[in-house]
């Protein structure tokens, strides 16, 4: 467990110095608003190419702590490239390939997790939320350092927390790999087509022994189509109404904050109440976030409102992952958690970032939020008919 948690600890840590400030990372090396929309959509195509593969690396051929430390190290290499007197093309490059390669920290990461507790539905959320524990103080303490050395030292500290995760990911225990061609065949709900389903890799078991995840997984996509939207955008709009770095990473780290106790009261209304209910009371406290974002113009307002989306992304997230643990094996727990970052942060950040840069660059900030917060509304008719009723817990869970 020890190893699980530092894990935790040192991703949260390593992300808060960096992921928050792309946007105007972008803004300050020349990039425009609808530049760094599509630097961002770029980015979701490489992240949602690299999450299928990095599943079936863990699960099948390298094991899930060791495919976790490759590409922790590839993130490392591409963002220490930019630090050097680079052209733009190749700044937005190095953006891309950070986005390649920590495609991969979710998804293993909570496969490792959900393997390794005793109880994921009591259990995750207290792993989970060291994250979120991690990441606030060290976004609130980048930003006061980027205030008065501006963004250089980013990639830097990255580095240095980001050796840390990798060597707690060799502290964490794993299960054995997965046996594609016996889990398809022992399925009796397998179809009979010409090519066996193992051959299509470990994705394509999964869909097999999980007919009820590609309804799921459209619900958590919908919903982070908006929760993208915001990550890409706000810091834009908080730039535009004169905030600081320090503010930008207060944003971000009062969010983190509030997911703290958040993810503790996630697991509980899981427990009792079901995923479902989880999942959609997030998404309606999203759709009032996103709505007051179309119309608040002063950021410390804009800052307060995300304590909300703290509570909201920790719904959002602890649903998503306990549908996954519920509804695969655990030797395809890699490949369905990267299925789950696959949707949601990748083939809904390329409609978020995309469709993002051109509505708030022709329309502004209020129609890109309020198209988010219908979005939200959908996923959360939709989750409530698609999602599982009861928390999950270890084994199928379908009811």
């Amino acid at each position: 467990m020890r190893g699980v948690q530092a894990l935790f600890l040192a991703l949260g840590a390593a992300v808060g110095t960096f992921y928050p400030f792309v946007s105007v990372i972008l803004l300050g090396r020349g990039f425009d608003v609808v530049g760094v929309g599509a630097v961002a959509a770029v980015s979701a195509v490489a992240f949602t190419l690299a999450v299928p593969a990095w599943g079936h690396l863990a699960d099948v051929l390298l094991g899930r702590p060791r495919t976790l430390q490759i590409a922790i190290g590839g993130a490392v290499v591409a963002l220490l490239i930019t630090l050097a007197p680079i052209p733009a093309i190749v700044l937005a490059a190095c953006i891309v390939g950070f986005a390649f390669f920590q495609s991969a920290f979710g998804p293993l990461s909570d496969a490792l997790a959900v393997n390794a507790v005793p109880d994921p539905r009591r259990d995750y959320a207290r792993i989970r939320l060291l994250s979120s524990l991690a990441f606030a103080p060290i976004v609130i303490g980048a930003g006061l350092l980027y205030d008065r050395t501006g963004y250089g030292p980013a990639p830097v500290l990255f580095a240095i927390i980001a050796a840390v995760a990798i060597g707690s990911a060799a502290l964490v225990p794993d299960v054995e790999r997965a046996d594609l061609r016996a889990l398809a065949n022992d399925d009796a709900r397998a179809p009979r087509g010409r090519m066996p389903t193992w051959r299509l890799g470990s994705v394509g078991v999964a869909l097999v022994v999980a007919p009820r995840l590609p309804a799921a997984l459209f619900a958590i996509g919908l919903i982070h189509v908006g929760i993208i939207a915001g990550w890409t955008f706000l810091a834009v709009r908080l730039t535009e109404l004169g905030a600081s770095p320090h503010e930008i990473a207060l944003s971000s780290g009062v969010s983190a904050v509030a997911e703290v106790p958040a993810f503790v009261l996630a697991g509980m209304v899981a427990r009792r109440l079901g995923v479902r209910a989880v999942f959609t009371l997030s998404a309606l406290l999203y759709v009032g976030t996103f709505a007051s974002w179309a119309f608040l113009d002063v950021p410390a307002l804009i800052i307060a409102t995300r304590v909300v989306t703290g509570f909201s992304f920790a719904g959002i997230c602890m649903a998503a992952v306990l549908t996954v643990a519920a509804l695969l094996p655990d030797r395809l727990q890699a490949t369905g958690q990267a299925l789950y970052q696959t949707i949601a942060f990748g083939v809904a950040a390329i409609i978020a970032n995309v469709t993002g840069g051109i509505v708030y660059g022709a329309s502004g900030p209020g129609v890109l939020f309020g198209g988010a917060a219908a979005l939200a509304m959908g996923a959360a008719v939709v989750g409530w008919f698609v999602l599982p009723r009861r928390a999950a817990g270890r084994g199928p869970v379908l009811g």
